[in-house]
């Protein structure tokens, strides 16, 4: 495993314990297959570096429970990351989170997010965002409680499965308005959906929802979202905006 020649010993013992490398003594760690978790399979993937703070990942505030304003740091850049679909950097920047403070369940629930290309390693690391939400605020749990039963409830009917974590997204919102990330993973889930055949009656609504998040915070990473929302649409160049405001918004400059 490389690490930064800078990277402090405390933390080295914290990722090697999260991160997927067995390094314990005990019983346990002894019988583990070399290279192989003591935290569970799911971790047996994946990356195995440390992350680093990157800057121009994005420009969000999502703040979490955890007693590191390090582990904060890395988890908004996450966030940043996932709207950039940079999700292997994204699952590092989660990783990291949970090496700083591993009760932080939220670092399992954006480990979980990070692989939303992978049904069974992102309904893994749900399972222990789920078993440590207890230590989490309500808002945090609401965030795991919306996504754990898509997760979770993979033999279902996918169509089902996207609509009711539509429904239970605009709760969340319903409940904390002010809070751009629900609306921003909203305008994301009902893009994705019409992306897997569920019918989008109305683009111009979800660039209306996309809109409330950038009339709060005009550098929002969203202008993503509303690319691919309009990208082969007959509305196409209602994506232009965003075109050229979307690299700008993953820079921590002003414009």
């Amino acid at each position: 495993m490389k690490l930064p020649l800078a990277f402090p010993s405390s933390w080295l013992c914290a990722l090697i314990v999260c991160g997927g490398v067995a390094a314990r003594g005990d019983e346990t760690a002894s019988k583990l297959i070399p290279g192989h978790s003591s935290n569970g399979e799911a971790f047996n993937e994946g990356p195995r570096q440390a992350a680093v703070l990157m800057g121009g990942t994005g420009d969000v505030s999502f703040p979490i429970t955890t007693a590191s304003a390090l582990a904060q740091q890395f988890f908004t850049q996450g966030i940043g990351q996932l709207h950039g679909f940079w999700y292997f950097e994204a699952e590092r920047s989660f990783r990291q989170v949970a090496a700083l403070d591993p009760a932080c369940a939220m670092a399992y629930w954006g480990m979980a997010m990070a692989n939303i290309n992978n049904q069974k390693r992102a309904a893994d690391f749900m399972k222990l965002a789920v078993a440590k939400k207890g230590q989490a605020c309500h808002h945090e749990q609401l965030w795991i409680d919306s996504f754990a039963p898509y997760f979770r409830d993979s033999k279902a009917d996918e169509f089902a499965r996207r609509n009711a974590l539509v429904r239970a997204l605009e709760n969340l919102s319903y409940e904390f308005p002010d809070d751009l990330e629900v609306k921003a993973f909203l305008v994301f889930q009902l893009w994705d959906n019409s992306e897997h055949g569920l019918p989008l009656s109305s683009r111009q609504a979800v660039d209306a929802l996309a809109q409330q998040v950038l009339a709060a915070n005009p550098r929002h990473p969203i202008h993503h979202y509303l690319i691919h929302l309009w990208n082969g649409a007959d509305g196409d160049k209602r994506a232009l905006v965003s075109a050229a405001h979307s690299g700008q918004a993953a820079q921590p400059l002003d414009w």
